[in-house]
């Protein structure tokens, strides 16, 4: 799995822009409806008002088999129509996801109405890869486009092995990694750090 990086340019995008960025992204490349493990990164920018605003260094980062790069570069030059807003994706880079102990999510969907079952959810998901981290629950996230909601927690895991940081950043937490959810990246190391949460 690698991270491919696009410039990205345009002034603004809605605030529910992931639903709309998910159907364009499919309209231009169909076959990423087949890629199980796909994954596209919240976009950053100041959000106001009036939507996401996307400063002059903004970039589209999706995650993606290695084998499937070249076939994603065909968006580069192209423009998406994002609800009432366009972009144009420049200039695309690849790189490679690297073994970080400490990664970080901003939001992991899953059916827990509370956290204290989002915590045994993704406790679930870990065990079942096989994977040992200690966790932190972050504040709760709500995704919606006034037809779907997606809720869920941010979600810090540390402490992670390299194999199975790797293991996280491909495989992802939870659904709807198309919309960023249970996409994971590289998190300052935290100090202090106290005992996983019950």
């Amino acid at each position: 799995m690698v991270d491919l990086s696009f410039a990205l340019e345009g002034d603004s995008l809605p605030h529910h822009y992931p639903f709309a960025l998910e159907a364009a992204l499919l309209e231009a490349l169909p076959w990423l409806a087949e890629e199980e493990n796909f994954g596209v990164h919240p976009i950053r920018g100041p959000v106001t008002d009036f939507g996401l605003m996307l400063p002059r260094r903004a970039k589209l980062v999706l995650r993606l088999p290695a084998e499937r790069v070249e076939a994603a570069l065909a968006l580069s030059g192209r423009s998406l129509a994002i609800g009432p807003e366009s972009v144009r994706l420049g200039a695309a880079k690849p790189r490679p996801i690297e073994p970080f102990a400490t990664l970080r999510a901003w939001n992991v969907a899953t059916s827990a109405g509370d956290e204290q079952g989002f915590v045994e959810a993704v406790s679930f998901q870990l065990e079942v890869l096989g994977v040992k981290a200690r966790l932190i629950c972050d504040r709760p996230e709500i995704l919606g486009d006034g037809v779907r909601e997606i809720r869920g927690f941010g979600l810090v895991l540390h402490d992670l092995s390299p194999a199975h940081s790797l293991l996280v950043q491909a495989r992802g937490l939870g659904p709807e990694r198309r919309l960023g959810c249970g996409v994971f990246v590289h998190h300052k190391i935290i100090e202090g750090l106290g005992a996983d949460p019950d």
